[in-house]
């Protein structure tokens, strides 16, 4: 994984496509990471189940604030060539990274992402909650 990759501004519109499929390879590897604490944990018990899921939440947090925070992207959005930067077109941080994420509540409940696409859709940069308060946007890399 490449540190800091070099983000192109004035691409946020030609990225929406890019950012759907993240998001949905993303969730395919959160997902799979949950199904195996599920395997492995129901198969060892109560505690080595509450144990995996909490380990399993840590993961998840550093897999989608850390990374994004630290690098600019998840494995997805890396997959796809995309990268989250401030607004500014500096590198994202970690307190951004938390703040944009933790506004997905916001952006996906409780109407399955409309809140998000239509922001996405009709705002200048193609933000949604989380980007607008973070002052974050996602563009493509070089």
């Amino acid at each position: 994984m490449e540190k800091h990759p070099q983000p192109q501004l004035g691409t946020t519109g030609d990225v929406i496509l890019h950012r759907i499929l993240a998001f949905f390879i993303d969730g395919i590897l959160v997902g799979l990471l949950w199904g195996g604490v599920v395997f492995v944990g129901s198969a060892l018990g109560d505690i080595a189940f509450l144990v995996l899921a909490l380990l399993g939440a840590v993961a998840i947090l550093i897999y989608v604030f850390l990374l994004e925070g630290l690098y600019g992207y998840t494995p997805g959005k890396y997959l796809l060539g995309l990268v989250v930067v401030k607004s500014d077109g500096s590198n994202c941080t970690i307190g951004a990274s938390i703040l944009r994420n933790l506004l997905w509540i916001v952006d996906s409940l409780p109407t399955a992402n409309i809140v998000a696409m239509v922001l996405i859709l009709f705002t200048d940069d193609n933000q949604r909650v989380g980007d607008l308060v973070a002052d974050t946007i996602v563009v493509k890399r070089y």
